[in-house]
This record gives structure tokens, sequence and C-alpha cells, in this order.
């Protein structure tokens, strides 16, 4: 399930940059919903902690 996450730039590379997109992630609780908000935002791993209500993230790519 991981192994996706770790081509992550060549998902993101291929948005068109003038472009705005909402993606709702849907799942579990404890399924890593919020990891794999973090690992798009700041493209690593980050130990987080469970998540009361949600989160909203901005997220700025730059295509070549």
């Amino acid at each position: 399930m991981g192994n996706g996450l770790s081509d992550q730039t060549s998902i993101l590379s291929s948005l068109p940059s003038f472009q705005s997109f909402h993606i709702v992630i849907l799942g579990l609780d404890c399924a890593g919903k919020t990891t794999v908000l973090y690992r798009l935002q700041f493209n690593e791993f980050v130990n987080t902690v469970p998540t009361k209500g949600f989160n909203t993230e901005k997220i700025k790519t730059h295509s070549t």
C-alpha cells in the first residue's frame, strides 16, 4: 500500500500547474490518511498522533 507513496513525485509532476484541485481522503480510523496528507505536503514521513476532527492543508507543487 505504501509503495505508491514512494513514487509520489511522478504523480504530482503529472498534474498541470495552472489548475487547482480539491482532493478528499476518506478512510477508517488509524488507516493512515493524515500520514498520506503530510507525505504529500512535506515529501517526508512525519510521526503523527491520532487526529480528532479533520485536517485541511494547501499543497503547492512545482511542475517542470
